[in-house]
């Protein structure tokens, strides 16, 4: 673990004042197509007790113009080069004042209106016992299709959580506390860092859910893409070896197994073909195509 992801990411002996009960927290680059809808999700909120920071990474097509002319919404926010999701993270958190931080992506958008405030009682009847607090969320294709829908209760998934499966993170609640405890996110890993960062809590704590939907997820950036499945796999692994965890042994050579062969399929007949073949091995499995009716994300651009 890198020596910043270690340090509290909080000035010390400052406390915040005036502080919102959540912090929202955008990362941003080059994301002036789909920055409104999250901005309006959080604009239509009847919960006011929050607060939004957002950390550009030096964008070039009108986000920047989009903050400037969105402080209704956005209590403060940066632009700069960065190196990444997880950097530009790390520099809002000495920004936000709230006693929980949550992280959305600049594709991702509160569910409705009342989001926030289903979550609000949960929130502040959950420490000291929990330091993490997560719901639902809909992961959503650019046609408006719903793909997936994630989060589930902490028992259910505890296991699962504890040797490959993230919880679902955009819009999950952060206490601050974790952050002073466990520093900052680690920005060597390029995909799961917010994985690695929960497992220091979660290894051997427990998290609570909220039986509400509250985000909606868009689908198709780095972190979804097939063609980031064997780094995103190797990411995980050693997340969990950072923890004295290890995934399971015969379902996780078969999972990597499939992904090197998508990335052979991939090099061989193109990424249009490759997602196609890809939904026809799920249909094939009994399962929901998901794959090729997704537009492919840079990695540094859309929800990064």
């Amino acid at each position: 673990m890198s020596q910043r992801a270690r340090q509290s990411m909080f000035p010390e002996g400052v406390a915040p004042i005036a502080a919102p009960l959540i912090s929202v927290v955008i990362a941003t680059h080059n994301v002036a197509s789909c920055l409104p809808h999250c901005l309006n999700s959080l604009r239509a909120q009847s919960f006011r007790d929050f607060e939004v920071i957002v950390v550009d990474g030096g964008s070039t097509d009108g986000t920047v113009d989009l903050l400037k002319a969105a402080s209704d919404v956005v209590t403060e926010w940066r632009s700069g080069p960065d190196r990444g999701i997880y950097d530009a993270w790390n520099k809002a958190l000495p920004l936000a004042r709230g006693e929980w931080i949550a992280f959305l992506g600049a594709d991702d958008w509160l569910w409705d209106a009342d989001a926030l405030g289903r979550l609000a009682p949960a929130l502040r009847g959950a420490v000291p016992r929990y330091r993490i607090v997560y719901s639902r969320l809909r992961q959503v294709d650019a046609t408006g299709r719903v793909i997936d829908e994630l989060g589930e209760p902490w028992e259910a998934c505890r296991a699962r959580f504890r040797s490959h499966v993230c919880l679902p993170h955009p819009g999950l609640m952060h206490h601050r506390m974790l952050f002073e405890r466990h520093g900052g996110f680690d920005d060597s890993f390029r995909l799961s860092a917010d994985y690695e960062f929960l497992l220091r809590e979660l290894a051997d704590g427990d998290a609570l859910f909220v039986p509400t939907l509250t985000v909606g997820m868009g689908w198709g950036g780095s972190t979804t893409s097939p063609g980031n499945f064997v780094l995103g796999m190797q990411e995980t692994e050693r997340a969990l070896r950072l923890h004295g965890l290890r995934p399971p042994t015969v379902t996780w050579a078969y999972w990597l197994l499939l992904a090197r062969a998508y990335a052979v399929l991939r090099a061989l007949v193109g990424e249009r073909a490759a997602r196609r073949l890809a939904d026809l091995y799920r249909v094939l499995t009994f399962r929901k195509p998901r794959y090729s009716v997704v537009q492919t994300a840079g990695p540094e651009e859309g929800s990064r």
